[in-house]
């Protein structure tokens, strides 16, 4: 009786006689439909009486050992040698169009390249919104729309990715110094009360639209936006914020956003809540200050701290600025928060101009849309780029 085994190359012991191992060149391999490889039985003792493939619509195999990848999944190639069976496992992927992002600003560009095939030429299905270069693949965004960028490869297979183009958001041109901080001018109520509305944002500015910076050692948040370069040195926002106290530290780093957003809320094992929580990452949100309840009335001294490292570890704000980073912060959006330097004469500046008005002694009265409303901005007035989804605490 012949036993007929199937060994995977990694498997396989060395031969006795010549105590040479023998098996498959790969035991695992990923190719791209189209592409093929050699495989190869390393010192095999006689020649391979047949080769196959576990599913030839994945991939083939030659007689002589060359796989070709057809179409994505995952198939085993074997062959037999001397009444034992070898494997080599192959992974094939179908070749993509590769690009930084599937959105791009009016007037912005990206490069488009196409990976695991041979490029004959990139074509847009919508030139004059979205234009692509047909060597290059340098896709510019010319008006709101969204374009099917294609590329064709040299034997005449189609690869597809949709790209939306949006309008640039409206900045103010030449701002003062009251235009990016309109907290300084605003009522103790304003900066503490309930604006009333409840519920999630519906769709927010596309991700990159801002990058907010945290200086920890200033007390200062920071939103730029982009300049015609690229580059995030436009001013949007100024806040004063509480970090978190020496006993529960900020966490420092790069992070992007994500999709956690709360209206009104209490901490968890604790006896105080917070309007407007927006995730940075774990569980370090920008949020407003404290109250100790989900009414704006019962507002704390904690307003009182803004400017100081006093939180366990979120990024207090006040209302106004807090709501702004709820709705026009997409998930996704980068946050550096940094130590920060006494030496940094830029953010001193800044910091020494976000001067709030005072706590009054009497408890003010703020029912839930009644407070004043002076900022510089509206929902309405926030681009609808990006769909909002809803990802829970």
């Amino acid at each position: 009786m012949v036993f007929i085994f199937e060994i995977p190359s990694a498997y396989v012991k060395a031969d006795e006689t010549t105590d040479t191992a023998i098996g498959f060149n790969y035991t695992e391999k990923t190719i791209y439909a189209g592409k093929s490889f050699q495989l190869v039985l390393n010192n095999a003792p006689k020649k391979i009486k047949w080769w196959a493939s576990a599913d030839e619509s994945i991939a083939t195999v030659s007689k002589k050992g060359v796989v070709t990848g057809v179409s994505a999944g995952k198939v085993k190639i074997k062959a037999k040698c001397n009444d034992i069976k070898y494997t080599c496992v192959v992974t094939v992927k179908d070749p993509y169009i590769s690009i930084e992002k599937n959105y791009l600003r009016v007037g912005d560009t990206m490069k488009a390249t196409l990976k695991g095939a041979k490029l004959k030429g990139f074509y847009s299905s919508a030139p004059n919104y979205i234009s692509v270069d047909e060597k290059t693949g340098e896709i510019t965004a010319l008006k709101k729309g969204s374009a099917v960028i294609t590329a064709k490869t040299k034997d005449d297979r189609l690869y597809k990715v949709m790209i939306n183009s949006y309008e640039n958001i409206n900045v103010i041109e030449n701002p003062t110094f009251d235009d990016l901080a309109p907290t300084t001018h605003m009522t103790f109520e304003e900066l503490v009360g309930d604006t009333g509305e409840r519920g999630l944002p519906e769709a927010m500015p596309v991700p990159d639209t801002y990058k907010i910076i945290v200086d920890l050692y200033w007390k200062v948040v920071m939103v730029y936006t982009r300049d015609s370069n690229g580059e995030y040195t436009v001013p949007v926002r100024y806040m004063l914020c509480s970090p978190g106290a020496s006993k529960s530290p900020t966490r420092t780093g790069t992070f992007q956003m994500k999709g956690t957003r709360v209206r009104f809320a209490r901490f968890k094992g604790l006896t105080v809540s917070a309007q407007y929580w927006s995730l940075i990452v774990s569980a370090t949100y920008f949020h407003s200050i404290l109250y100790n309840s989900n009414n704006a009335k019962d507002y704390t001294s904690s307003y009182n701290n803004l400017g100081s490292a006093v939180s366990h570890g979120c990024i207090r704000l006040t209302v106004p600025d807090a709501r702004w980073i709820y709705y026009n912060a997409a998930p996704g959006t980068v946050v550096t928060i940094r130590s920060g330097s006494k030496n940094d004469e830029e953010t001193k500046a800044i910091r020494e101009q976000l001067v709030l008005a005072k706590m009054p002694s009497t408890r003010a009265t703020l029912n839930p849309g009644e407070i004043p409303w002076t900022d510089n901005w509206e929902i309405e007035d926030v681009p609808q780029d990006y769909p909002y989804v809803y990802v829970p605490q």
